[in-house]
């Protein structure tokens, strides 16, 4: 007969195991649906994919030890006991920390980042001081942060760019002074911006197209929008806001809204600074795309 002890011990480790394995088939939702890239950088999946398999497999061996009606006995020399929530609310109290989670995340649709994120995070209109990557290390210091090559004018939602070389950087600087006619694409968005910033006299008066959700600061005018993407580097609780600000007849457009704008290159003074303006030609709403977010993987240094 097993004692008391051993009997709360098969029941915490079962529940334990089904937690687990409730967690393992949410992320397994999350990459079936590819929603798992609105929550991480592509990069990151391999990584939740590894988490899966670990939470399957510790999962299922929990599960076995709770129903086997075996008395197990440890000893991990910690020298100190281990013990179980001593009362049901207590238990109740700390399951539904783990139990809410899995629940919510399969009730609920997974949002994407919008205005009311955006005014808590930093803004990056034009150029930027963050660092660039050397095989697989950040080197600090450098003054630019880029996407990578790419033919395609949107970003994958399975794979994320490979960061720019230097050469290919400069390919791409100087194919955007030569042109008269710039179309701001997912997969360079942020060394387009980074160019354009660096570059901005020899930008002026250049017809530039781009995309984004329409955001507002507080101490814009009624003429003036961002065209704001959320740009990651390793998940969202890493975004930041980039875009372009860009003037014209937008008073009517809501929040969030998902625009094209096309228009000519001027520049302002913002907040201390000399940034491009988008003098708005054409605009026109659009819908929001498969993958709404940019990602800034640095320059690797040749």
């Amino acid at each position: 007969m097993r004692n008391k002890y051993e009997e709360a011990a098969s029941f915490h480790h079962l529940l334990r195991g089904i937690i687990l394995i409730g967690f393992m088939m949410f992320f397994f939702k999350l990459l079936l649906t590819h929603d798992i890239t609105l929550l991480i950088a592509p990069k990151m999946v391999v990584f939740i994919s590894i988490t899966l398999l670990i939470f399957l497999l510790l999962g299922v061996l929990l599960i076995l030890r709770g129903t086997s009606g075996e008395a197990h006995h440890y000893h991990c020399h910690c020298e100190r006991e281990h013990s179980y929530p001593s009362s049901l609310m207590k238990s109740v109290f700390f399951y539904l920390l783990f139990i809410l989670p899995i629940i919510t995340g399969f009730l609920f649709e997974n949002n994407v980042l919008n205005s009311s994120v955006a005014t808590n995070r930093t803004i990056k209109l034009g150029a930027n001081s963050l660092n660039v990557s050397q095989n697989g290390k950040t080197i600090p210091g450098f003054q630019k942060s880029t996407s990578s090559p790419s033919t395609n004018n949107s970003a994958s939602t399975a794979n994320q760019p490979e960061p720019l070389t230097e050469s290919q950087y400069g390919v791409l600087k100087a194919k955007l002074l030569k042109t008269n006619m710039i179309n701001i694409n997912d997969d360079q968005y942020v060394p387009m911006m980074n160019i354009i910033q660096d570059n901005l006299k020899g930008m002026i008066g250049k017809t530039i197209t781009t995309k984004g959700f329409v955001y507002r600061e507080k101490n814009f005018m009624q003429n003036q929008i961002i065209v704001a993407r959320f740009g990651i580097t390793c998940c969202v609780a890493d975004a930041s806001v980039y875009g372009f600000m860009a003037k014209g007849d937008v008073a009517a457009l809501q929040k969030d809204k998902w625009v094209q704008v096309t228009g000519t290159i001027e520049q302002t003074q913002y907040d201390g600074s000399t940034i491009p303006v988008i003098n708005i030609k054409h605009i026109s709403t659009i819908s929001a795309p498969e993958q709404p977010y940019v990602f800034d993987v640095g320059i690797k240094i040749e």
